[in-house]
């Protein structure tokens, strides 16, 4: 699953150089080498201790206020893991096969794919885990397990344990998976992986019948994650509802939801098999994963920032289609479009980023 692995080298070390240039600000010349010395043993991005730094290796006491200032600070940056909530879809009608012919039942092909994907994403993903419904009739799911660097093992464990019964709450689940607040973390990017066997059943259907008034509660509740920052990825799991249902609600909420399919007839994932339904999953977890690193000091000049992928340049794209920008809210550097791809992909080494006040020579 090469897409979900990250390269051991991402522990990304990244140079600031300011070069032999006039100081950005008077107000460094006086000895104050600017963003000073930094936590060298902060590897997780987070840090943000030396923006007041007063130990900078290039101040001098003797130079005008507008001489050059040559300071070199070695900082660090690291990948920041997504938190996913994985919303899965547990109702009686689980217990049938995936298809017709040669298939095992949902459930345990559920089971297995998730577990595949936990495994794999462990350490690169913060998983929750909100399956539903939570009772035997219309309960809708509520948060089991938080988003949280060490949750896999024992989402795990509830995985293996999953047993199938109940309506479908699909609609009152994703607005309780709204509601949690672990979702709705600034310092990184947060997504629910809605899987479901069918259309919503409850609480207007009372867990038996298909009601208009469940699926746009259902489409609703998409629709506000997506509006709140929390983009939805929707797999339709078994031949039921992908081929001989109506797949119109689960399209819409894949395009509601800010992840649908680029360039298919489905704009949700389709799984007919617990082959397609690891591959919809292997596909999932690489999008989630390592397109931003944090860093762990504010660049003196936002736009002054140049980055390296195994010492080639990366070009900045301000319109987030191919390149990478800074975000100066989450303090990151984020990375779109093939670039990112081949961060995903493994195929990049090592990252540099250096920073200054001007650009280098």
């Amino acid at each position: 699953m090469r897409r979900i692995m990250m390269p051991c080298a991402l522990l990304f070390i990244l140079l600031l150089a300011m070069f032999g240039i006039p100081a950005c600000g008077g107000e460094n010349a006086n000895g104050d080498g600017g963003n000073g010395h930094q936590d060298g043993d902060n590897l997780d991005g987070s840090g943000q201790d030396g923006n007041g730094g007063q130990d900078g290796s290039g101040g001098d006491n003797n130079l005008p206020t507008d001489g050059p200032i040559c300071d070199e600070v070695e900082i660090v940056a690291g990948s920041i893991p997504p938190n996913l909530m994985l919303v899965v879809d547990k109702s009686g009608s689980m217990r049938d096969d995936t298809c017709a012919v040669g298939c095992n039942r949902k459930i345990d092909d559920a089971k297995t794919a998730l577990t595949f994907l936990l495994n794999e994403g462990e350490g690169k993903i913060r998983f929750g885990w909100m399956p539903y419904p939570t009772d035997s009739s219309c309960g809708p799911g509520v948060v089991v397990t938080p988003c949280g660097d060490d949750t896999a093992p024992g989402i795990r464990m509830l995985v293996a344990a999953l047993s199938q019964g109940g309506g479908t709450p699909t609609g009152e689940t994703l607005e309780n998976a709204n509601s949690y607040q672990g979702l709705h973390d600034e310092s990184r990017a947060n997504f629910v992986l809605l899987i479901t066997d069918g259309l919503p059943t409850c609480p207007a259907g009372d867990g038996h019948t298909v009601t208009q008034q469940d699926k746009t509660r259902a489409l609703n509740a998409v629709t506000a994650l997506h509006q709140a920052g929390i983009d939805t990825f929707v797999i339709g799991l078994g031949e039921a509802v992908n081929d001989s249902g109506d797949p119109t609600l689960l399209n819409d909420m894949a395009e509601a939801g800010g992840r649908a399919r680029v360039g298919a007839a489905e704009k949700y994932y389709k799984a007919n098999s617990l082959n397609e339904l690891q591959t919809a999953l292997q596909d999932i977890g690489g999008m989630v994963i390592g397109c931003n690193l944090a860093l762990s000091v504010v660049p003196e000049e936002p736009n002054y920032l140049w980055v390296y992928f195994d010492g080639v340049p990366v070009s900045r794209d301000r319109n987030h289609i191919d390149g990478f920008d800074y975000d100066a809210t989450r303090n990151q550097i984020n990375f779109y479009g093939p670039t990112c791809d081949r961060l995903r992909s493994g195929e990049v080494e090592k990252v540099d980023i250096k920073m200054g006040c001007a650009p280098p020579d």
